[in-house]
């Protein structure tokens, strides 16, 4: 599994939890998401998937 499809199911599970358990997995998904963004760059080749998550957009070694 890549890590933007993992992402992509954390975005999903949101969706559907009660209110206090998705804060919860909000804050930890923030800290999570500013790392990532944090250890890569923009990949301006891929700006069609930010409608995906703005987490396909980047681009890291591989």
């Amino acid at each position: 599994m890549e890590l933007e499809d993992a992402r992509d199911d954390l975005e999903w599970t949101m969706l559907h939890l009660p209110p206090g358990a998705k804060r919860n997995l909000g804050r930890l998904i923030t800290r999570i998401d500013e790392e990532f963004e944090r250890r890569t760059l923009p990949e301006p080749n891929n700006i069609e998937w930010a409608m995906m998550g703005w987490w396909w957009t980047r681009m890291r070694e591989r």
